[in-house]
């Protein structure tokens, strides 16, 4: 594999992360607006969309962190080469304040980031289909 191809991969990574950031965006608008077209429906089918909602997030989070980690494998592996001489490779990751030779790992407080939202969307979820009161409506 050469520079070139890794970072064709790392262009195509990028823009799979940037289309899956953009729906977890989306995602509690879309939870929000369904919430409320299901207020009038029983408890039971309120609470089948929220488990079907709460699914989505999971996979939703899931999808987004597998394109992150691969993004920092391809970077690692760009290391590698960078470190086996590559100068293409070496140039790109020293304009970018990155290790040469070493493995690029996430930063913890992504990890943490990612949980803390997880978390938020499904309180808001199971708020928003079992407990809100929707007035005047």
């Amino acid at each position: 594999m050469s520079e070139i191809d890794v970072f064709g991969f790392i262009g195509m990574n990028r823009s799979i992360f940037a289309t899956f950031v953009l729906c977890g965006v989306l995602m509690p608008l879309v939870v929000v607006i369904v919430a409320y077209l299901f207020r009038h429906f029983s408890t039971v089918v309120r609470g089948g969309a929220m488990v079907s909602t709460l699914i989505g997030v999971v996979m939703l989070t899931f999808f987004t962190m597998s394109a992150q980690n691969a993004f920092f494998m391809m970077l690692t592996t760009l290391s590698g080469m960078a470190g086996a001489g590559s100068e293409v490779a070496t140039n790109f990751l020293s304009s970018a304040g990155m290790p040469i030779g070493e493995t690029i790992s996430q930063p913890g407080w992504m990890m943490a980031l990612s949980l803390v939202q997880v978390i938020i969307n499904f309180v808001l979820t199971i708020y928003v289909f079992l407990f809100a009161r929707w007035e005047n409506s």
